[in-house]
């Protein structure tokens, strides 16, 4: 059995960043050789001194003075050192909005940067593409028998840092049975709004031998590591904008290639 975790919406830099919890999944991703993870996008704040949306109120204690003639870089740097160890079991790296914002913004691709330092550090060939942009798929080919001829199975992902607002579930549950619908996929993963949900859902369809069947797919909304509110410190702005709690964590994926077709090959799991 393999494992995927998405880590998505850490935002280092802000004091309300639970760290600790972020140090602890990487150890597990670590320690287990069956597990691997995907980037979900919005690693860091990315918020530097020039952008109306500055509050120094709000930064992480170890952000210092000097942190702040470059606090992107800072940021950036801060969350590669926390994923360093598992540089080499990473499936792709998503760009989520705050990346975005100070590219779009202030002409700075730190998403650019930081998928570089992970493909350098893991020791992937040149030719590799960590880089998923803000969408994309991911094929994931198990083969089995030494010689690789004993058959293999294809689990198709697609992932996307997430595109829904809102407090309640609502809409985020539409968007997914939206997505789950029209995209052929095993699972679907998006970021973006913090919660953590998963949903199962299938279509259906006839085989080679006119028999009726249904494909499972199945969704998740991917969690975060930012708490809603900064206890004993200033307000963030998700206090400030009324933002509903939200539990911290994320999901994780488990696979079982090896099973005949018709089985769950892919769970998912709070």
């Amino acid at each position: 059995m393999y494992r995927i975790v998405p880590i998505g919406d850490v935002h280092i830099g802000t004091a309300a960043c639970d760290e600790k919890l972020l140090r602890q999944v990487v150890a597990r991703i670590e320690a287990d050789p069956m597990c691997y993870w995907i980037g979900m996008g919005d690693y860091c704040e990315f918020v530097n001194i020039h952008d109306k949306r500055f509050d120094p109120g709000v930064l992480a204690k170890w952000i210092g003075v000097a942190d702040l003639v470059d606090l992107a870089e800072a940021q950036r740097d801060h969350f590669l050192s926390i994923v360093k160890p598992i540089a080499g079991k990473c499936l792709g790296l998503v760009a989520g909005n705050h990346e975005g914002t100070i590219l779009r913004k202030f002409e700075r691709d730190i998403y650019r940067e930081i998928v570089v330092t992970i493909k350098g550090w893991g020791g992937f060939p040149n030719d590799h593409d960590l880089a998923f942009g803000v969408y994309g798929w991911l094929q994931l080919c198990f083969c089995f028998g030494p010689d690789k001829h004993a058959g293999s199975t294809v689990i198709k992902g697609n992932v996307h840092h997430g595109f829904t607002g809102g407090r309640l579930g609502g809409a985020k549950a539409l968007n997914m049975e939206r997505w789950l619908w029209t995209h052929d996929a095993d699972f679907v993963l998006f970021g973006h709004s913090h919660n953590a949900d998963t949903y199962r859902r299938a279509v259906e369809y006839v085989d080679r031998y006119g028999h009726i069947r249904t494909q499972e797919r199945l969704g998740g909304y991917c969690g975060t590591f930012m708490r809603t509110v900064n206890d004993g410190g200033p307000s963030t702005y998700t206090e400030w904008a009324g933002y509903l709690p939200q539990p911290i964590g994320g999901i994780e994926l488990e696979l079982r290639p090896g099973l005949q077709k018709g089985q769950q090959m892919v769970k998912m799991t709070l």
